[in-house]
């Protein structure tokens, strides 16, 4: 009798019936209809600032309310406009010239190319970012996978003088914590290498146990051509110059950006309108609050270079990522971190997983 209860509730509401045609079907993931018809479970559960929900490769946090009915992303992100968005009449040229994207084979704007940093034994979370990647319409063919390094490999004999150049490392040895850190360390300032030696432009770099809030390709799109307009994100190749006296802290021009579009810890801008649901979304500088952990944010050539830089500046105590991202970005003449809200991303072992992945519970890196 139960069963017979929810299907006739089921067809009780028009935008039920549509779901379920559109499942028997088969059409439901080729037209990636899952917001619009997953909206009256997550409704029922209800929402609150922290923590984000996840199932079925989507992260549902207390700013994704107003996305679960819709078919594009709900309206207070229009407060940043896709080119054809903007006003024609402006006839602002130097606009027109900034806003034209090459061809992105990752199918996200500007992005040459997305890192993901993670363990060749992780085949359970590497399964999952796939589903994750296919969700939201970005294609694979981008992606590097970055798993060199584990505990044994970075803490071996043999790669010893590699691991501490590449840090530049004081000379003493690591202990047990930081000897599981390193590989997650030293994988990040690869990439930053990377990004260098084959002059990417733009770069995505995320860590194994990301999760996307829903409509993630359209906010990222809309926030990178927001950065842009305003100043804060420059794609023809100029890089900030060292300057006489240093850089305040809230510099928006004349830097070199880092854009952290995670969160971790329920970390927001002070001036993120976080209690509503619907805030409108916020870019804003963070040099002395650097990090909100480092499982996705953006990085420039300038900005790579800024850091490779600074690391050759002082002899370095270890730091995990996160930490070393803060101390590095601190110190540099020219870097800047800019904090995305509401967030883009959240790690898997921070949210509350309705669809229960092991991989969330094992703890990486040993």
């Amino acid at each position: 009798m139960d069963f017979i209860w929810n299907w006739k509730r089921s067809f009780s509401k028009p935008v039920n019936i549509i779901c379920i045609i559109l499942t028997v079907l088969g059409l439901m993931k080729i037209f990636n209809f899952h917001h619009f018809c997953n909206f009256n479970h997550w409704n029922q559960i209800g929402f609150k600032i922290d923590p984000p929900y996840h199932q079925d490769g989507i992260v549902y946090d207390y700013y994704s309310k107003n996305d679960l009915k819709q078919l594009k992303t709900s309206y207070q992100w229009k407060i940043w406009p896709l080119p054809q968005e903007v006003d024609p009449l402006a006839n602002n040229s130097s606009i027109i010239k900034i806003e034209t994207s090459p061809f992105a084979m990752s199918k996200l704007l500007f992005i040459d190319v997305i890192y993901i940093m993670t363990n060749s034994r992780l085949t359970e979370r590497h399964d999952h970012l796939k589903k994750v990647f296919h969700r939201q319409g970005i294609s694979m063919e981008s992606v590097k996978w970055r798993m060199k390094w584990n505990q044994t490999t970075c803490n071996s004999n043999s790669t010893h003088s590699y691991v501490y150049k590449q840090l530049n490392l004081k000379d003493k040895p690591l202990d047990q914590e930081q000897q599981r850190r390193c590989a997650i360390t030293i994988e990040h300032v690869d990439v930053w290498h990377e990004i260098i030696e084959q002059k990417l432009q733009l770069a995505l770099i995320l860590e194994d146990d990301v999760i996307f809030v829903p409509f993630f390709k359209e906010k990222l799109t809309r926030m990178i051509y927001t950065a842009i307009r305003s100043g804060a994100l420059r794609m023809n190749g100029t890089c900030a110059k060292i300057k006489d006296k240093r850089m305040t802290d809230n510099e928006w021009i004349n830097q070199n950006p880092m854009i952290v579009i995670g969160t971790c810890f329920n970390l927001h801008d002070q001036y993120f309108q976080k209690h509503l649901s619907d805030a409108p979304p916020l870019l804003s500088t963070h040099k002395r609050e650097v990090s909100r952990c480092t499982h996705a944010y953006l990085l420039t050539l300038c900005s790579a270079q800024a850091l490779i830089n600074q690391i050759q500046e002082q002899k370095n105590d270890f730091l995990p990522s996160d930490h070393m991202q803060n101390y590095l970005i601190r110190l540099s003449p020219t870097l800047q971190s800019f904090w995305m809200d509401p967030p883009l991303a959240y790690q898997g072992n921070q949210i509350n997983d309705t669809d229960k992945l092991e991989t969330f519970k094992v703890q990486t890196y040993k």
